[in-house]
């Protein structure tokens, strides 16, 4: 599979590092895609893809399919014509195509093909699309379909597509036999960790070892020289002997002594961005604090039956493939590699590991059972012998499971003094605020709002993972976060967006989030929260307007409040801590309806903001 290679090693503050490198070839570590960093950003682009599917991807259409990326704004050139900046300084107006067009024009590229050819690769590389010049139509796969569907599984999507995704193959010239690739980089990726944890007690991987250890496995046969590497980076006593060893490690993986920053860096890169795919899958776990630090990345406790299995009938090596076609119809049928738990035996495995880790966490937590969930753990498997009712039970118990350790986690939350300070500070801190992603973001406000106490139901819509913790942001077509209590019910929707566009991103898809959740629950007493680290003034001048008027013929409950108005409610609440008193949602209640209120009496949203201050100055002062 690949040309001969030599072992070496070299001593380096009394560890060792070993490597294989290839006899006279210059090597580079694997990635997944560098073009989408943001994963859920692909059906985006796949969705354009579709506009094409049936034509050739010939060197007019790789053109056409970049222009279309600019027409959907999900691709903006560097250099926007004078006479049409106007489209990005009013992104409400519809980008024509000849005006995209215009603009592609405009860039000069050397090679105007190439940008689409680049802009599918990471469509075809996953699995989702066959779009190359001379191998027939575009189509868009059965896996692509299913993540083109409103209601598509994003764990199942991209288990399927990761599983696929092997280096060498016919369709890539970029990881080649010749270069030492072997490897399935998702199962090589479990089967280190999992081999790595039977060795070590420190479990799972840093950040910094995943960075550096996982896109550098570039063959499956190496994985116990990798896992060697790793225990003698962690016998390192400080951060002066671990970059030592850094250096030393890319001079013998790169097979050069004049190594980079540039070439380190890629490295984080790489593995940043393949931890963002891995994670989509729920094999992984991650724990981290808000702000990421103290990152670790395991597998995940409750599919180990399912690791296990995959790992029984699948070594990570790339499998073979004779031609480009028997590949490119591997890719396409959704069925393929065939997962171990589609046979009934290993199904009913993974459901009965599944009871008994719930029947471990009851025991251990002195949690009772609800009698609808104490006869879902109690059922009869071995009456099963269906697979879609097998599967079913599975859906189940892992809703139970995912249930049970949000009930645990927001007991933990509830009168915890200082996990509210620690909120409190993050939200009162723009530098902090600053290092959040956006699922970090609708976490902590997610937190903040459960802290708060006596709500019926506390609903984030960002996709979890089997622990409540997020491995995304919410989708575009959901709010962010539901809310119901006793006597209203409300969405908060949140963005780390302050530039001038945050009103045309978030003004719309909010009123639009808020009127659809109106429509659903009655218009009585339903309110939408909006907080963001700083609210632009057309934002505010946006929701005044359909506060004060009307947004679709009526007019709407919108309350806009920076991070720091925020923290003024969990302020509020550790008053009420301190003296013994019992936060309640009422005070919530009351609170909005006088901001509402207010709206009425002033005549512009200048002035509605500074009353927004006011009251809220007022509300503090108020005696408990």
């Amino acid at each position: 599979m690949t040309s001969p290679a030599v072992l070496i090693e070299r001593s380096s503050n009394n560890s060792v590092l070993t490597l294989f490198i290839e006899v006279n070839k210059m090597r580079k570590p694997w990635s997944i895609s560098t073009t989408v960093r943001n994963p859920e950003r692909l059906r985006d682009f796949l969705k354009v893809l579709k506009q094409l599917e049936g034509e050739s991807f010939t060197k007019e259409n790789q053109v056409k399919y970049q222009i279309l990326l600019i027409k959907e704004r999900l691709y903006k050139p560097n250099n926007i014509p004078p006479k049409y900046q106007r489209y990005y300084e009013e992104p409400t107006l519809e980008i024509p195509y000849n005006v995209a067009e215009k603009i592609f024009e405009y860039q000069n590229y050397e090679d105007p093909p190439m940008r689409g050819r680049q802009s599918v690769n990471p469509l075809n590389k996953l699995g989702f699309a066959i779009a190359r010049e001379g191998y027939g139509p575009i189509k868009i796969t059965d896996l692509g379909n299913l993540f083109l569907e409103g209601d598509y599984d994003i764990g199942f999507v991209f288990l399927k597509s990761l599983l696929k995704l092997q280096f060498p193959n016919p369709w890539s010239r970029d990881f080649s036999a010749k270069h030492g690739f072997n490897i399935t980089p998702f199962i090589a990726t479990l089967r280190l960790i999992y081999e790595l944890n039977q060795r070590s007690k420190i479990k799972g991987l840093s950040k910094e070892e995943f960075c550096l250890f996982i896109p550098t496995l570039t063959d499956a046969n190496r994985i116990n020289d990798q896992i060697e590497n790793i225990l003698a980076f962690r016998k390192l006593r400080n951060n002066e002997e671990k970059q030592e060893y850094i250096w030393n490690f890319a001079r013998e993986f790169y097979g050069s002594e004049k190594i980079t920053k540039t070439k380190i860096n890629n490295l984080s890169d790489y593995g940043d961005n393949t931890i963002r795919y891995f994670r989509l899958t729920r094999f992984f776990r991650i724990h981290m604090n808000p702000l990421g630090h103290h990152w670790r990345i395991d597998l995940e406790p409750s599919r180990m039956t399912e690791i296990e299995q995959l790992l029984g009938q699948y070594d990570g090596k790339a499998f073979e493939f004779k031609t480009v076609e028997e590949y490119l119809e591997y890719i396409s049928d959704i069925t393929r590699p065939q997962l171990p738990w589609e046979h009934i035996d290993n199904l009913k495995k993974v459901a009965v590991n599944l009871r008994n880790i719930i029947v471990d966490l009851v025991k251990r937590e002195g949690i009772k059972l609800e009698q609808n969930d104490q006869r879902l753990v109690e059922i009869d498997m071995s009456k099963f012998n269906k697979k879609d009712i097998l599967e079913k039970h599975i859906r189940e118990l892992r809703g139970l499971n995912l249930r049970l350790k949000l009930s645990i986690k927001k007991k933990k939350l509830v009168g915890n003094i200082e996990k509210i300070k620690e909120i409190i500070s993050i939200l009162d801190n723009p530098r902090l605020l600053r290092k959040l992603d956006p699922e970090g973001f609708e976490k902590i406000l997610t937190e903040a709002l459960k802290i708060l106490n006596d709500e019926i139901l506390i609903k984030p819509n960002y996709p979890v993972d089997d622990e409540g913790e997020p491995i995304n942001h919410a989708p575009g077509n959901k709010p962010d976060i539901e809310c119901y209590y006793r006597t209203f019910k409300a969405i908060c929707e949140v963005t780390l967006n302050t530039s001038n566009l945050q009103w045309v991103q978030e003004g719309q898809p909010v009123m639009r989030h808020l009127r659809n959740f109106e429509r659903e629950h009655g218009f009585e007493n339903i309110y939408c929260i909006f907080v963001a680290p700083r609210i632009h003034k057309d934002t505010y001048s946006q929701f005044w307007i359909s506060v004060k008027y009307e947004y679709d013929g009526k007019p709407q409950k919108i309350i806009p409040l920076t991070t720091q108005h925020f923290a003024l409610l969990l302020k509020k609440l550790l008053q009420y801590i301190e003296t013994g008193k019992k936060f309640s949602h009422y005070e919530l209640h009351k609170l909005y309806e006088k901001i509402i209120n207010e709206t009425k009496k002033v005549n512009s949203f200048s002035d509605w903001t500074r009353k927004i201050d006011q009251l809220l100055e007022c509300w503090m002062e108020e005696r408990i």
